[in-house]
């Protein structure tokens, strides 16, 4: 189960990304490698699962006092090693992870890989060989050194001549692809994973004295779950499955994007203007299911589907989300 494949992570320590230094962190989740061969898979988690979406970029923060209420916001500030350490690990799990998934449906493929022999490019190429030649670019160009620790893996894709790529090509398959390719079974078992998504809502201006709120817009594309520069392409498209989801797939526009009002008092909306509170941070948690359309060959994106876990938009005014401002329901924003 994804679940027992999940490590969370309270604090944890820089041995993870190979730095012995340690990094006191708030919530983070781990894919735990199946060996010291290959490299664990860190993201940024809310509540005990993956964060999707905007990131914590891990900035300074700043704030101010009000009746008891403190306001915490990100600041622009030096690059400190440590926010650069961080930064550079989730960066690097959210880029591994889409690999992982990458690998796992590309599977039913990999009959076609040559083992042996690299494959040459050629004009009348079979199925076959063009399914081989392009898994053995993806695996000796972006799964071998991404994945990969020991030397026996990683430098699948290096070599001065054509008989040392071979070798190390061979070592890769023989010592680090079958290992590889059970892991992978292990991300998204059942083909779904639940988590949690991040986007903004801006409210920098414009108040509306008369309806008291902003006008907010939401999406229903989620186009940031995987990376788009890993693995091969993904699109995740939404899917109603409850009544208030289908009211909102009823109510977006061409762009699928929700407009509504976000209602503010007068008096928190200076206080946010004051502080310098230009966007809120909207947290909602979705599962994310593998389609039932299967992919049309090796080079096509893989499709997924998802819903929302529950109705609640939960608000924060930190991208850390440690300062809750209000929830809201998104059965209630088509109203």
């Amino acid at each position: 189960m994804v679940r027992s494949c999940l490590l969370i992570v309270l604090c944890f320590l820089g041995v993870l990304s190979g730095n012995a230094q340690s990094i006191n962190d708030k919530e983070m989740v781990a894919y735990q490698a199946p060996s010291d061969k290959f490299a664990s898979i860190t993201l940024q988690a809310h509540k005990g699962l993956p964060r999707f979406g905007v990131p914590n970029m891990y900035r300074e923060q700043t704030g101010g006092q009000r009746q008891g209420m403190r306001t915490v916001r990100p600041v622009r500030g030096t690059k400190t090693p440590e926010r650069m350490e961080k930064n550079k690990l989730v960066t690097t799990g959210k880029n591994n992870l889409s690999l992982l998934v990458s690998l796992k449906y590309l599977q039913p493929f990999m009959e076609d890989l040559d083992r042996e022999r690299l494959t040459t490019l050629t004009s009348n190429m079979s199925e076959k060989e063009s399914n081989s030649a392009f898994l053995q670019r993806f695996l000796r160009s972006q799964v071998a050194p991404n994945l990969c620790l020991a030397d026996e893996c990683k430098n699948a894709n290096q070599g001065k001549n054509e008989f040392e790529r071979l070798r190390n090509y061979t070592s890769f398959v023989d010592n680090c692809l079958d290992p590889l390719l059970d892991w992978s079974k292990n991300v998204m078992e059942d083909d779904e994973l639940v988590g949690y998504h991040v986007s903004m809502l801006n409210i920098g201006s414009n108040y509306d004295f008369d309806k008291k709120g902003y006008i907010a817009y939401h999406s229903l594309i989620l186009n940031n779950i995987f990376s788009l520069k890993q693995g091969i392409g993904k699109q995740v498209v939404f899917k109603p499955e409850k009544p208030f989801e289908e009211a909102l797939q009823n109510s977006v526009d061409r762009s699928k994007t929700l407009k509504f009002l976000l209602h503010i008092d007068e008096q928190t909306a200076e206080r946010f203007q004051k502080e310098g509170i230009k966007r809120l941070y909207a947290v909602k948690k979705i599962k994310l299911q593998r389609s039932n359309k299967p992919m049309e060959s090796v080079s096509k994106a893989i499709e997924f589907n998802y819903s929302h876990e529950s109705a609640d938009l939960e608000l924060y005014t930190d991208e850390a989300l440690t300062q809750h401002f209000k929830t809201l329901s998104l059965a209630d924003l088509t109203n």
